[in-house]
């Protein structure tokens, strides 16, 4: 994970600054992706975040995503993300943009995208410890089961994938 330039942008989505992404404070918002692949029997790739992270570690998450590097687009960080995380390429699919605070304060633009994967994955083990395709009805057991999900994941999921 690099920490490099990020923009921080007001509730239009319109840049306002550009900080290094450890000085964000958590009243400012942020842009970032969340990607999830399915396959061919329709389950969701889910990925457990590695014991290192900076936020969340060892919480299930989205198959790949992150923040959006300054100057960035949403779509090109999509894709960015999904071959640094998990080592794939594939045509991703627009879901939606959402302004989403976290519970721990930190204030998101989310754009969440899906795509189609069926082959192996070449994981980034500083960034993800392991990754594992669920169907509907798994992740909504982990889900009732309190696992540790990723909020920013658990809202796109209800939104864009138990919604559909």
């Amino acid at each position: 994970m690099e920490l490099g330039l990020i923009d921080v942008v007001n509730k239009d989505d319109k840049v306002i600054a550009t900080k290094e992404r450890l000085k964000v404070k958590n009243n400012e918002i942020v842009r970032v992706t969340g990607i999830f692949i399915l396959n061919n029997k329709n389950e969701i790739l889910l990925q457990k975040r590695a014991a290192q992270s900076f936020k969340y570690p060892n919480h299930w998450d989205c198959s790949a995503g992150g923040h959006v590097d300054s100057g960035e687009s949403y779509n090109i960080c999509a894709n960015r993300e999904l071959f640094e995380e998990i080592g794939i390429k594939t045509k991703l699919e627009f879901l939606g943009k959402d302004y989403f605070k976290l519970p721990d304060g930190r204030h998101h633009f989310i754009s969440s995208y899906k795509g189609t994967y069926n082959k192996e994955f070449k994981l980034d083990k500083t960034e993800v410890s392991d990754v594992q395709f669920f169907s509907f009805e798994q992740i909504k057991e982990l889900i009732k089961n309190k696992e540790k999900i990723h909020p920013g994941c658990l809202f796109a999921l209800e939104k864009y994938i138990f919604s559909n």
